[in-house]
């Protein structure tokens, strides 16, 4: 039962991907995926930006309540997701590990829904920077994977390098093309498309069992 309870909170984590696309329908100008941050869409106030990087750029999110309940939602889904679902992985400390880096991304997640960029960057920044760690979880998961589970150690392990790879790219500027949100989103993304993926099999094989 409690791997089944986990294994829903993951599943809604797809929460994440389907407010996005709500919230930026209702920017004017447009919202753009590739040149905007994620936590643009959680800004509260319509106003000029004062980043260094993009001085002066007018941001506004009419549905900026909605990602911010978002990002909450997901995060404490997420969070509860690794805690309780940690039977259906092997007792190893890789796995420990990563599971304690995916809940801490979860943690994470909700500071940046409770403190916008806009409001408070101090904590914004420190629920932002918590997601980096997240993108090594499903990494560690994989390696930690048994054997007889291939697809799935695959997955985590794929899921992970994606993860890794993205934070360095947006950690370090070279966005190669895709943009500051496109580079943001290769490395924070991964994270929740292996939760809602894991959370479907989880349940499938603990379904199967009953």
């Amino acid at each position: 039962m409690r791997q089944r309870l986990g294994a829903v909170c993951w599943m809604l984590t797809i929460v994440y991907f389907l407010v996005q696309p709500v919230v930026a329908a209702a920017w004017d100008p447009a919202y753009s995926f590739a040149d905007n941050t994620i936590s643009d869409l959680g800004n509260a106030r319509c106003a000029p930006t004062g980043e260094s990087w993009r001085p002066g750029t007018f941001l506004c999110s009419p549905r900026h309540a909605l990602m911010n309940v978002a990002f909450v939602l997901v995060g404490l889904f997420t969070a509860a997701g690794a805690l309780t679902t940690r039977g259906w992985w092997p007792r190893h400390r890789l796995a420990g590990a990563g599971l304690a880096l995916v809940a801490v991304s979860g943690v994470g997640a909700v500071l940046v829904g409770l403190a916008p960029g806009d409001v408070n960057m101090p904590l914004h920044l420190v629920g932002a920077g918590l997601q980096f760690p997240g993108a090594i979880g499903p990494l560690l998961l994989g390696l930690a994977t048994p054997g007889e589970r291939p697809r799935e150690r695959v997955f985590s392990l794929a899921m992970g390098v994606v993860g890794i790879v993205g934070c360095a790219l947006f950690a370090s500027g070279l966005h190669l093309g895709l943009g500051v949100g496109g580079a943001e989103r290769l490395g924070f993304d991964p994270l929740t498309v292996w939760t809602v993926v894991l959370g479907v099999v989880i349940w499938r094989a603990r379904s199967a069992q009953r």
